[in-house]
């Protein structure tokens, strides 16, 4: 058999992490076991779900690679499917309408918990016939009583008491079906063989799969996935940091940095951390699937991250630093109403038509490559980059006041003259030996040219190799910046 797996989010908000991580864990699975990986947008809560919502849960996914093997089904527009399917248990006899008011059920579970009773629906219309369908739910009838076990591969067997589950509804007044009910008529007609899920879904499976037994049809197997937590070890929110898949985007962490972080949060390979794709398909299965819950670590993701930005080859981080820059301004969405994740002004002002011009490929790529090493982020990356890109210098006033002293007058003005004199294109070697030139000249050490002109050109004391930043800037708008620079000279000595 095939194996056929799914994840199903509801667009009740942005594309949370955990539901990513599920929606990875299924994916990985079914590419390892040559099965079938489906998408299911369960939008039945008509007053919470919202298309962009939906629109983040699309776009997320394409940007983290995991693509479904089938078109992906929408629960809103499969009601008249649910329907037929609700009315054969009531001609059954395994289902019936129950008109019972919010405020009987209210004053039943207070008698229950008077009577020292755990609060259940009592089954009043389980047997009537009368009740007209019209304002009026639809109950499944449970067996009451007995013992159910159900064996999951990652945490053993389950077993659930039949008569802890009451009659519960599967079709609400207003005829849509419950969340227990389409998610089984879902899985039944998309032909799911194993619900691979978070586990604070376990007391759903019992309800589940006497829907199934109603209908006489055979059951998925389950499994569940240990939860993600924060580092407090308290259920993951956004007082931990962003929950949303496409904040990460947001905030220049890598597709493929997500997934393999994604991924060790509660499976493992050995001591591996890092891995590529091909790898985790080849390595995923359940069996080193942890029991207990993931911690999420933003310090270790960015690690991680860090890793494969610098393992991957210029051209194809260039690609994923301009593909960042695009989608940046539309990613803003994601991060509202979270302080600690400020909008990045930098990314918002690039001319990414420059970056995308392919007579500029070259130099775009030569910045990258001198950026890499520095980048732990695409977000990293853009203010690295900024100084090179940007058409007006900004200067850290902390970095003038300590560097553009009197003492770097002349050093600077060494270094404007010689400027004067090259080509448009600055040599990196030929940098590097007048700048030594000039400092023997000078009889000072390197840094006190260096370090004034570094500032001059960048606004900062922190910048790639200076002969590599004055290639990247080329002759005019390092002789331009200099002289800038040069107005801006202190006539202190300290």
């Amino acid at each position: 058999m095939t194996l056929r797996v799914r994840c199903a989010p509801s667009p009740t908000g942005y594309l949370h992490i955990g539901v990513t991580r599920t929606a990875l864990f299924n994916e990985l699975l079914a590419r390892n076991q040559g099965g079938k990986f489906l998408l299911r947008i369960e939008d039945t809560d008509r007053e919470r779900s919202k298309d962009e919502f939906i629109e983040s849960i699309l776009k997320g996914f394409e940007w983290f690679g995991i693509v479904p093997d089938e078109p992906p089904i929408r629960q809103s527009e499969r009601s008249d499917y649910y329907q037929g399917l609700i009315q054969q248990l009531l001609a059954e006899g395994k289902a019936y309408y129950c008109n019972a008011t919010k405020e009987e059920l209210a004053e039943m579970r207070e008698q229950q918990v008077a009577r020292g009773e755990n609060p259940h629906y009592d089954g009043r219309n389980r047997d009537r016939t009368d009740i007209p369908a019209e304002g009026s739910v639809v109950r499944i009838k449970t067996p009451r009583e007995g013992m159910m076990e159900v064996e999951d591969p990652i945490y053993g067997t389950h077993r659930f008491d039949l008569s802890d589950i009451d009659d519960f509804v599967i079709a609400k007044s207003d005829g849509l079906p419950t969340y227990q009910f389409a998610v089984v008529a879902d899985d039944h007609d998309q032909g799911v063989t194993l619900v691979l899920r978070g586990n604070d879904l376990v007391p759903s499976t019992p309800r589940q799969i006497l829907i199934y037994e109603a209908f006489g049809w055979k059951p998925p197997d389950f499994a569940h996935l240990p939860m993600i937590l924060g580092k407090d070890k308290q259920k993951m929110s956004k007082r931990h940091g962003a929950t949303s898949l496409l904040a990460y985007r947001a905030m220049g962490y890598l597709p493929i940095a997500m997934m393999n972080y994604l991924i060790r949060l509660g499976w493992s390979h050995g001591d591996q951390e890092v891995f590529t794709r091909e790898e985790m398909v080849k390595h995923f299965s359940l069996k080193n699937i942890s029991k207990s819950p993931a911690v999420f670590n933003p310090e270790k993701l960015l690690w991680v991250n860090a890793e494969h930005v610098r393992r991957l080859v210029i051209p194809e981080l260039t690609d994923s630093w301009i593909d960042h820059l695009e989608n940046y301004q539309s990613d803003q969405k994601y991060l509202e109403g979270d302080d600690s994740l400020p909008r990045n002004e930098k990314a918002l002002d690039i001319d990414i038509a420059f970056l995308k011009d392919p007579t500029n490929r070259i130099w775009v790529e030569t910045l990258v490559g001198t950026l890499q090493e520095r980048s732990d982020t695409l977000i990293k990356l853009t203010d690295q980059a900024w100084p090179f890109l940007s058409a007006k210098i900004d200067y850290d006033p902390k970095a003038v006041k300590k560097v553009l002293k009197s003492a770097a007058k002349e050093p600077l003005e060494q270094v404007l003259a010689w400027v004067d004199s090259q080509g448009e294109q600055l040599d990196p070697d030929a940098v590097h030996e007048a700048l030594n030139d000039i400092a023997a000249k000078l009889e000072v050490g390197m840094g006190k040219v260096a370090q004034p002109v570094r500032v001059a050109v960048t606004g900062t004391t922190v910048s790639p190799p200076i002969n590599t930043t004055l290639q990247l800037l080329g002759k005019e708008r390092t002789g331009a910046r200099i002289r800038e620079a040069l107005e801006l000279v202190s006539d202190s000595e300290d």
